[in-house]
């Protein structure tokens, strides 16, 4: 059985996490995350895989 992943995009604001936005594909969060650059000079991206099923049961 293969595993589903999906891709969490978190928005990092002076150290704290703002917002966490999930996404089907890897695509998807990177062009989310293209489109918010430049909106905040401290505002970071970080995207990374995870197992659907830590974000749904």
């Amino acid at each position: 059985m293969t595993e589903q992943m999906v891709w969490k995009c978190e928005q990092w604001l002076g150290g704290k996490v703002k917002e966490q936005t999930v996404f089907r594909s890897e695509e998807q969060a990177r062009e989310f995350a293209r489109k918010l650059a430049g909106m905040s000079p401290d505002l970071v991206f970080k995207i990374e895989p995870m197992p659907i099923h830590h974000v749904w049961n």
